[in-house]
């Protein structure tokens, strides 16, 4: 029989080389799992990299709603185009505001028919949540060109999808969180950074009234932060970025730097 100390080690010399194997199929695999992730701008990285750049893209989404016309006075006097992510039953209900967005210069995108999260709905629930919506719009004489998922609930599936109406699936960078925060000060708070050099796609809500009231004070604080305020298709333009502005919602928790486990969990994200 051979010494115990002898067979641990040849023992412990075989663990190690099973977990070696284990991570060498692990690490092996990772580009069949990271396929199944729908491609997407890093927005985090994206931002870094471009400090040189103040566009700033102002979003409303849901609309229009019954306060929607005091916004687009907002943004008149302040002299900011905006893009507005509509929904399709309000699209019907507010035909008039729709045709004075254009009007007036702003841009306006799909935002599907009547909310709903799209990865739960099935292929021809999805077709219809948004070509419903675009032949609403163009009736009205617009064309989308972006598809803003509801919840930012988006698969590669959708993407394709989206793609074969005419439209690239867009998100956001800086969520104003307005449907739960009402005051100047929170929504500052969630959108204006504490140094200068804002930029990126910002998030709010046009059917909340503490929205409406509270844009003229943003605004001019992003304007002091140094926005160029553009709308979503001159952003992608401007930004010399691919045709494809997807983006990670900022509520997304961004993958910690350091440690094997945490090396492994960002291959994969």
């Amino acid at each position: 029989m051979g010494h115990p100390f002898f067979i641990v080690s040849v023992f412990q010399g075989a663990l190690m080389r099973v977990a070696v194997i284990a991570v060498m199929l692990f690490v092996a695999a990772l580009p069949a799992a990271r396929a199944q992730v729908p491609p997407a701008l890093d927005f985090t990285a994206i931002t870094r990299a471009e400090r040189a750049s103040a566009d700033c893209a102002i979003t409303f989404d849901d609309g229009p709603g019954p306060h929607t016309g005091m916004l687009l006075d907002v943004l008149a006097a302040k002299k900011v185009k905006a893009t507005f992510f509509v929904l399709g039953e309000h699209v019907r209900r507010y035909p008039d505001i729709i045709r004075r967005m254009v009007a007036e210069g702003h841009e306006v995108e799909n935002h599907s028919w009547d909310h709903p999260d799209m990865r739960k709905l099935d292929e021809a629930q999805r077709q219809k949540e948004m070509s419903e919506t675009v032949a609403e719009l163009k009736s009205l004489g617009v064309t989308p060109h972006f598809f803003r998922p509801p919840y930012g609930s988006y698969d590669a599936a959708l993407v394709d999808q989206a793609r074969n109406q005419g439209m690239e699936v867009v998100l956001w960078t800086h969520d104003s969180v307005d449907w739960r925060y009402h005051s100047v000060a929170q929504m500052e708070g969630n959108v204006v950074p504490t140094g200068q050099g804002a930029h990126g796609i910002f998030l709010f809500h046009d059917i909340h009234d503490s929205t409406i009231a509270a844009m003229p004070a943003v605004l001019d604080e992003l304007a002091t932060k140094g926005c160029n305020f553009v709308t979503v298709a001159r952003w992608v333009d401007d930004n010399d970025h691919p045709a494809t502005p997807m983006v990670r919602p900022a509520s997304a928790p961004a993958p910690a730097k350091s440690g094997l486990g945490n090396w492994l969990k960002a291959l994969i994200q």
